[in-house]
């Protein structure tokens, strides 16, 4: 009966967030490297990393900045 709970209020945080997530505003390649938040650096990595034909948020953005910044360099 606990489990039953608990993922009763999984899935309510689950759904929390993915409204959330629905409310964030969404760009495009080109208006992130445009932003004032991001480094040079960071706009070049954006350049490399995202889709044009794909929209995206800051958190995206900056997660996939994260992991191509932690790649193994070969």
């Amino acid at each position: 009966m606990v489990q039953i709970v608990r993922g009763r209020r999984q899935n309510k945080m689950n759904k929390s967030r993915l409204q959330e997530a629905e409310l964030e505003p969404k760009f495009s390649k080109e208006q992130l490297k445009s932003a004032r938040r991001y480094t040079p650096s960071q706009k070049d990595i954006l350049s490399a990393v995202l889709l044009e034909q794909e929209t995206y948020t800051h958190e995206q953005a900056l997660s996939m900045i994260t992991a191509y910044l932690k790649k193994e360099v070969m």
